[in-house]
Order: C-alpha cells, then sequence, then structure tokens
C-alpha cells in the first residue's frame, strides 16, 4: 500500500481486502415462480442469543430490494467443489439458477448438496459505503460433511484439513 498518502488507492484497498479470506454462501429469495439468489462472500455469525447471521450485498443488485426486513431468505453456504456455482450466482444478466440442481424448501430455493442450509429472516438493513450490511434471524440450519468453498486472493480454494493439536493431558483434570 501506499505509504505517503493518508488515504490508499482503491487498487491497493482491493488487494489487502482480497488477503481476507471468507466463507462463500448464496442468499436465495422466491421460489418456483420467482427464484433469485445471489453470491456473497461476507457471510458471519454474529449472535447466538439472539441466532444472528450478517451479510453484505452491493447497493446496486437486483437482489437487494427483495432482502426487506421481514423476507424470508435461504443461506447456501457453498462446499469446496461448488466453485462453478458460486461463479454462477455471481454473473450477472443470465439465469443463475439454470442447470444448478436445487429444491423448494419453506417457499425458498434450496441448493442441492451445499454445506449448510440456514432458512432465515431479514432482521435490518444498515447502509454501510457502497454496500448494505444485511442482519437475519436463524430458524435453524442443516450441515454437512464437506469442506467449505472459500474466497481469498480472488480465487476460490478448499481448505485442507489441519489435524488438533495434541496437548498433553491436564495434570488438575
Amino acid at each position: 500500500m501506499n505509504h505517503t498518502s493518508n488515504k490508499p488507492s482503491t487498487e491497493a484497498l482491493k488487494e489487502l481486502f482480497a488477503h481476507i479470506p471468507t466463507s462463500v454462501a448464496v442468499v436465495t429469495v422466491g421460489g418456483r415462480a420467482g427464484a433469485y439468489g445471489l453470491t456473497v462472500g461476507t457471510l458471519n455469525t454474529l449472535s447466538l442469543e439472539p441466532p444472528l447471521v450478517m451479510f453484505a450485498v452491493n447497493a446496486a443488485s437486483r437482489l437487494l430490494p427483495r432482502l426487506h426486513t421481514g423476507a424470508a431468505i435461504g443461506i447456501n453456504l457453498l462446499a469446496a467443489d461448488q466453485t462453478d456455482i458460486a461463479r454462477q450466482f455471481a454473473t450477472a444478466a443470465i439465469d443463475r439458477f439454470d442447470g444448478i440442481r436445487w429444491c423448494e424448501e419453506f417457499a425458498l430455493p434450496r441448493i442441492d448438496d451445499a454445506l449448510a442450509w440456514i432458512p432465515a429472516r431479514v432482521q435490518q438493513r444498515v447502509r454501510l459505503g457502497d454496500h448494505r450490511l444485511i442482519t437475519a434471524s436463524v430458524a435453524f440450519g442443516e450441515t454437512s460433511q464437506s469442506l467449505p468453498l472459500l474466497h481469498w486472493r480472488r480465487a476460490f480454494h478448499a481448505p485442507s484439513p489441519v489435524a488438533p493439536p495434541n496437548f498433553p493431558p491436564r495434570s488438575d483434570a
């Protein structure tokens, strides 16, 4: 980054932010009559009590008007082998569901074989810069044993499992 300026350039910020690994999810609304979805790389847990998640959506997104307070949404956390799905739902001006295996659950599009499925309801939208931060209450969730799809340095990656450290037993146990 340019250290001679108080404000880094857009390109320097993009490079910096690309080094922050993120999960990859597809947020969906509607059902067979009008399914919409969008890839997000900002899904995070927010609270256990009440159970909340958060993600960001570009202010220019066509999905944003459907993410009004109270809207039911489906969050499909993608598995490591679902790179093509992530790319498809990140591409503008196409039918994002074309060729995607999915079903309708609770009137929401659920992508087959996703790492996790989280039906939720939009609680709040906050305007922050050129994005909107969306918080959503979690109804429940289902997970699989797959590895997650990650985005890091402008590319998709599958993590390698790391063995937990072999700590010696505690003496006070």
